[in-house]
């Protein structure tokens, strides 16, 4: 029964972040006159998740191949990323930005989304070296891999943004960066390798089942 219930939670949790980036969206058109630059900033970067998680599972989808092969998986459907830990993964960014947006942003939480950007540039780039040195053999040409097109076109404006709104609206005092700077880690840790420990699973029932998508034509 809770197999039968998470399975059906998978099959739908998407749709609902994209709805709550659809409220977070109304209420930033809405509000964009009232809004700080720093509010307006965070509001984006906590809409544009969703999209990130819809072009790594879907258009085109298979960023958890290249991941589950980075770490030398045997089971790269599930193993040690598996749709239960990177839905529970996003779901704490959403969840997160949420939050921060309902009591107040300040250069704190500030410094912690810019972190959480230059992760996401971090890491794409990166699985994007790797995917390219694996797969140039086949016929891949770029660095481009599922979940690159918003960070390159999202987080990093978004980063950039954020850097800007320091010296122009709201900057953050020096004993405050390294505060932001461990919660950030403390975060990351606790959204990915946390969560990752936790659920990890060779033989896991929360496999990605519909193939490797935009890698697909490279393992065939």
């Amino acid at each position: 029964m809770k197999v039968k219930i998470t399975k059906w939670w998978l099959s739908i949790w998407l749709y609902a972040i994209i709805g709550a980036a659809g409220v977070i969206l109304g209420c930033l058109i809405c509000r964009w006159n009232v809004w700080s630059f720093q509010r307006k900033l965070f509001a984006c970067a906590t809409i544009l998740l969703p999209i990130h998680v819809l072009e790594e599972w879907h258009v085109p989808g298979g960023f958890h191949t290249m991941y589950n092969l980075m770490q030398h998986s045997h089971a790269p459907d599930r193993y040690p990323m598996n749709q239960l830990s990177d839905m529970l993964t996003n779901l704490i960014g959403v969840v997160f930005g949420c939050v921060v947006l309902l009591v107040g942003v300040n250069p704190v939480f500030m410094f912690m989304q810019l972190f959480l950007c230059l992760a996401e540039v971090v890491g794409h780039t990166s699985g994007g070296l790797f995917a390219y040195k694996r797969f140039r053999n086949k016929g891949k040409r770029t660095i481009y891999t599922p979940g690159s097109f918003t960070t390159w076109f999202g987080y990093i404006p978004v980063a950039v943004g954020i850097v800007v709104s320091f010296f122009t609206e709201q900057a953050i005092a020096l004993w405050q960066i390294p505060v932001a700077l461990i919660c950030s880690m403390a975060l990351g840790a606790l959204s990915l390798h946390g969560v990752e420990w936790l659920c990890k699973d060779e033989h896991s029932p929360y496999a990605f089942t519909w193939g490797d998508g935009y890698f697909k034509k490279y393992l065939s």
